[in-house]
């Protein structure tokens, strides 16, 4: 870490946290700050744990955090009559002391360790007191912003009460600092899975290519471990995790779009986009051994998600330090790639085919589900239907084959292997090594190992397929779904697509080939094609900016996954209703606009509230956000035109105005999203993942 960001951290973040323990010994035995022992315990550890989470999680070595307290023992504290007092200038003297540790204005070399404060000390002026910290140039956190505990059985996407925000036009927040582009033109297609990430870029001659690790290998187990040392992602994190599960994050993207992780890692509850942030940083550095500084990326995400865990993707890219030049639907990236396969994105923009080739992409990942159909005319990309569940992939038939495992040992050990954390992980690692043997012969072995005690436990291939019919059975159901959106019928589709590792499994082909009357293509890379098809679509954004012959021409039209609507009144019934603006299945980007009207006289504000989903109930859909007009005029008549717009961009985020016609008074308007960070809060993570980088 640099001395000057150690500096920004001490004065931001820090500092009034030092202050506030300072303060809590005051009057108390001088002992408490001449012995060492007693120093540490009541003062150093206790100032400690008061910091916020991102801040701790960088460690007390990192922030030289006791060598800090060391120094300012002499410095700040007084011993009237056997009492701790702190100098008047208390303040002054701890930024002073911060500017010569570790740089600032001012600064000078720092003094050498002190050791234990001598038994007299300077007598304090008579009614002195301390004095309040001095004004910084950025603001200090007033209290530490993770909670101590888990939010109490809260859904992962609750609504908490809306609070202000900035003005429309100055939303558009900048999560980590200002990112200044290297003068590489290369940029990144990252396909940020549940369970297994890959990177790519174009090489020279135009053609994707993905990135290995530091390890060697191409797709990197999407797992990170908080170790004491800083986090680690990837294989190592994947081992650590039968041993230390309370220390490793993973299968973390069906978190997005929530307030936290599901659980407590690192010390506290962290941000999911934070975790993901960690897992995008590590892609970059793999990118950037080979390449050298890159910044700009292309991050894919399922079709379905939502408005809300796209924002959050791209608050964990920016994190990342990453310009996040778009994201792009992973069943859209991966007919890029086969396109790309297929001849159509020659260079000299000429075409091989004289009609649509519609081509249904299927793809179940480790963690999330989508189908899409993509109609691809030439170096036309355009997404026509999609639907999907990002609660279901691979993982739910590891969870099967550890169902059937658990039931066998339960019936001869009469213990409950699930119970016991170690265990479950380490039936988890098992599980996945048995799917994937079983994907290659018709039986395998899965040995479970409880509190000492082993046992080997045969599963067939059929015993699988049994078990996870009803899985297999809701894929079948979504794919039937999204023809009859498209309006067409299996005659009309011409290729099916297979993406996504969890399609190895036979079962998936068979059912596909049954349910279509067309054999199921795996021409591409089932684990890289996503990957490609965004560093394809990054090198088309980037040749916007500086045209070259190599770079691929096409275009790419995507459609939203969700209706989204707004939460009225309806005038017949008098309840709340979803009215929906913007259609599931339109091509994106889209823009619509309403007038609605006030409810009663002198109302002085109108709150928008914005919801994604198909049900008119408001309660059954997604809440993204509010929008409130204000000041409006106490007279305003009841049933005044409220104008609202809302602007869907192609990557799936969203705009939201709002005005009420005839005013000739500005008011004002905010979007305010659910379960989001605050600017401080993404400042702070912000220099925890820069920081983790560099452990």
């Amino acid at each position: 870490m640099a001395q000057q960001s150690l500096h920004d951290i001490y004065r931001q973040y820090c500092l009034k946290f030092v202050l506030a323990g300072l303060h809590s010994v005051v009057g108390k035995p001088k002992n408490l700050v001449t012995d060492l022992a007693q120093y540490q315990n009541h003062v150093i550890y206790p100032t400690w744990n008061m910091l916020p989470l991102p801040i701790r999680l960088m460690g007390r070595p990192r922030l030289r955090w006791d060598e800090f307290f060391t120094h300012l023992r002499p410095e700040v504290f007084l011993a009237p009559e056997g009492k701790v007092a702190l100098r008047a200038d208390a303040s002054q003297r701890l930024m002073q002391l911060v500017n010569r540790m570790f740089g600032g204005a001012g600064a000078a070399a720092a003094p050498a360790a002190a050791g234990p404060l001598p038994a007299a000390f300077p007598v304090a002026a008579p009614g002195a007191v301390p004095m309040a910290m001095p004004v910084q140039t950025a603001p200090l956190v007033a209290q530490p912003i993770m909670p101590t505990a888990p939010p109490a059985a809260a859904p992962a996407r609750r609504t908490p009460a809306p609070a202000p925000s900035p003005p429309a036009a100055q939303r558009a927040r900048t999560p980590a600092p200002p990112v200044e582009s290297p003068d590489s033109d290369i940029a990144l297609g990252i396909d940020l899975g549940t369970t297994y990430s890959v990177v790519a870029y174009l090489d020279a001659h135009g053609r994707p290519v993905s990135i290995p690790n530091a390890t060697g290998e191409i797709v990197t187990p999407s797992v990170v471990l908080f170790d004491e040392a800083g986090p680690v992602v990837g294989k190592e994190a994947v081992q650590a995790s039968a041993m230390e599960p309370e220390k490793v994050a993973e299968c973390v993207k069906r978190d997005m779009g929530s307030k936290y992780y599901r659980k407590k890692v690192g010390g506290g509850y962290m941000p999911p986009e934070v975790i993901s942030s960690i897992i995008l940083k590590s892609l970059k550095d793999d990118a950037e051994r080979k390449l050298g500084p890159i910044r700009k990326a292309v991050i894919t995400v399922p079709a379905y998600f939502d408005e809300s865990r796209r924002r959050s993707t791209i608050d964990a890219g920016r994190l990342a330090g990453l310009d996040v030049l778009d994201i792009i639907n992973e069943p859209t990236s991966a007919a890029i790639a086969y396109g790309y396969q297929l001849g159509f994105l020659d260079p000299t923009g000429k075409s091989t085919v004289s009609k649509p080739l519609r081509v249904l992409v299927y793809d179940l990942g480790g963690g999330t589900f989508d189908v899409t159909i993509v109609e691809i005319q030439g170096t036309s990309f355009k997404a026509v239907a999609t639907d999907g569940d990002v609660a279901l992939g691979g993982k739910d038939w590891d969870d099967k084959l550890i169902e059937i495992a658990a039931e066998q040992f339960v019936t001869q050990h009469r213990e409950d292997p699930r119970q016991n954390p170690v265990s479950l992980q380490e039936m988890w690692l098992a599980a996945e090594t048995c799917k994937k043997t079983l994907t290659e012969r018709p039986k395998a072995a899965m040995f479970v190992n409880h509190l000492g005690t082993r046992m080997k436990i045969d599963i067939t291939r059929e015993q699988f397929e049994d078990a996870t019919a009803a899985l297999l059975g809701r894929t079948r159901t979504t794919t039937e779904i999204v023809v009859r959106q498209a309006s067409l019928n299996w005659s009309l589709i011409d290729r099916v697509l297979l993406v996504g590792g969890s399609t190895r499994m036979p079962q998936v082909a068979r059912m596909l080939q049954e349910l279509t009357g067309k054999p199921p293509e795996r021409s591409v890379a089932v684990d890289e094609a996503v990957a490609h098809g965004a560093a394809l679509y990054a090198s088309l954004i980037v040749s916007k900016q500086k045209p070259t012959a190599a770079s691929p021409k096409f275009s790419v039209t995507n459609i939203n996954s969700h209706s989204l609507g707004i939460v009225g009144t309806d005038p017949t019934t008098g309840r709340k209703k979803n009215q929906i603006l913007i259609p599931k299945n339109t091509p994106l980007p889209t823009a619509v606009t309403k007038v609605f009207k006030t409810q009663k006289p002198g109302q002085q504000t109108v709150v928008i509230r914005v919801v994604e989903g198909e049900s008119e109930r408001p309660e059954a859909c997604i809440q993204v956000g509010t929008c409130t007009i204000g000041g409006l005029p106490p007279q305003l008549p009841a049933g005044s035109p409220v104008t609202v717009s809302y602007a869907y961009h192609a990557d799936g985020r969203l705009e939201v105005t709002g005005q009420v016609k005839g005013l000739m008074q500005p008011v004002t308007t905010t979007f305010q999203r659910e379960n989001t960070m605050d600017d401080t809060e993404m400042q702070m993570w912000s220099q925890y993942v820069s920081v983790a980088g560099a452990m």
